[in-house]
């Protein structure tokens, strides 16, 4: 599907739309009536996440933004995409701020998780995924991404925390992209604490020249 340039200068120009705070995705947690969520009982076998990198690229085709809702995650951690780092903007050296010297641009529009919780912990399967818009200083070819995933609990304290790579590939044919990211972890739950009271938080690492 090509895209016109001009469709592609308007979605650089948009800016930074705010992310939902508290996204939506799946849950598997066990009920009260199990014996809650710190029941000693094992984690059943039969749990399959169904969050897939193939159903984050299609939400994030929709170009549009927010929580991809699924279902409602009741006792799942909160997921955040931090406010300014969910988009980066490379621009030619010594040109940060305006538009006509844009390379691209890639902006993190979808989260969505899925949990279940054994004794002691809750393990989540979390996704995000995202658009590479081609700017007008920018060139056909591979663009990769670098994201923080940071696991914040109830007192700001970070928890966890892990650093990936994603690449896309993008031409002036079709100078709009798309990247998905499906990952795991494993939070352990303090005594007095529940889930909910841990947030999974996503941010752009903006490093190298040009890039804000």
């Amino acid at each position: 599907m090509k895209v016109s340039s001009t469709a592609v200068l308007r979605l650089l120009g948009c800016g930074c739309i705010a992310v939902s705070v508290s996204a939506c995705g799946l849950s598997q947690m066990p009920s009260v009536g199990d014996g809650g969520i710190f029941a000693s009982k094992k984690a059943e076998p039969s749990w399959t996440p169904i969050i897939t990198e193939d159903s984050m690229i299609t939400a994030a085709r929709t170009n549009s933004d927010g929580p991809v809702e699924m279902a409602a995650a009741a006792g799942c951690p909160p997921l955040r995409v931090e406010g300014g780092q969910r988009y980066v903007t490379i621009y030619e050296i010594n040109r940060i701020g305006d538009a006509s010297a844009v390379i691209h641009r890639a902006e993190i529009t979808k989260t969505a998780r899925e949990c279940q919780a054994t004794m002691g912990v809750v393990q989540v399967k979390y996704g995000l995924a995202g658009r590479v818009l081609l700017g007008p200083k920018g060139k056909p070819g591979a663009v990769t991404l670098s994201i923080e995933m940071q696991v914040i609990d109830k007192a700001k304290n970070k928890v966890k925390s892990e650093a990936f790579n994603v690449s896309v590939s993008i031409s002036t044919q079709n100078p709009i992209s798309y990247f998905a990211l499906v990952r795991d972890v494993t939070i352990p739950v303090r005594e007095g604490t529940t889930p909910q009271d841990y947030t999974i938080s996503f941010a752009f690492e903006k490093k190298g020249p040009g890039a804000a």
